[in-house]
């Protein structure tokens, strides 16, 4: 297999590209050059103002920002077929986040702006897919929001939906999720690791998650785990403000 064909069937992983045809791809193909990322390398740095656009060949990658309270909050996981740094491609604004390598070599495809932006006019399909996807990460920015009411361990259980519906694997048993750490959970639903842990061992106690043996996270019913958000969301004490 040639290095030209290898890179064809990787772009026609990728989400955007799908609806496309041999040639439309073969095309596509020739715009990206290869990049290649040691482990836990910076790949885009917060207020860069390079506007390149990547799409994930191999390995995982980690998306990241710091909150304004200083605290260095996980914004999502994206592994090979995903894509980054389209905002920026888009409206040639600095970067908002970083993006670091996980914790194997990372390989990105990478377009230049102005070989983005002409491939979304060019065709249509994928800038429609886009869009599609624009909607997709805001209403996973809407839960995210949504949980910050919610009692702490009903909040990591939300994550856990969350990064199941970005990133799970149905199986015979349930939804699968990639490898996490509980420090790395905490970072993405706001908790202590301590907090992590108390709600690993409720969820764990009513069979609502199993662990693996390869220390991944088996959810054997979503719509059960849902349910018990819902309760933990009614049991939960309404708190007032004491009048001065």
């Amino acid at each position: 297999m040639t290095t030209s064909s290898s890179i064809i069937n990787k772009i026609a992983q990728v989400s955007l590209f799908q609806e496309l045809g041999p040639a439309e791809l073969e095309e596509i193909a020739l715009m990206c050059t290869r990049k290649q990322y040691s482990p836990q390398s910076s790949i885009i740095i917060t207020d860069d103002e390079e506007h390149s656009f990547y799409v994930i060949s191999q390995g995982n990658v980690i998306v990241k920002a710091i909150d304004p309270t200083m605290r260095e909050k996980v914004l999502a996981y994206l592994e090979p077929g995903d894509f980054f740094g389209e905002m920026s491609a888009v409206d040639a604004e600095p970067r908002s986040a970083d993006v670091v390598a996980g914790s194997e070599e990372v390989e990105v495809l990478v377009f230049s702006q102005k070989d983005f932006l002409e491939l979304l006019q060019n065709y249509p399909s994928v800038h429609l897919a886009l869009s599609r996807e624009f909607c997709r990460r805001l209403r996973i920015i809407n839960h995210r929001l949504s949980s910050v009411s919610l009692p702490a361990s009903a909040r990591v259980a939300r994550t856990l939906i969350i990064i199941a519906n970005e990133h799970g694997k149905m199986t015979r048993d349930g939804l699968l999720l990639p490898k996490l750490t509980q420090t790395e959970i905490g970072k993405i639903s706001d908790s202590p690791r301590e907090t992590v842990n108390r709600a690993f061992s409720e969820l764990r106690e009513l069979n609502l998650i199993i662990p693996t043996e390869s220390k991944q996270i088996l959810i054997p019913s979503k719509e059960k785990l849902e349910d018990w958000i819902k309760q933990k969301s009614i049991a939960a004490p309404i708190i007032t403000p004491t009048p001065q």
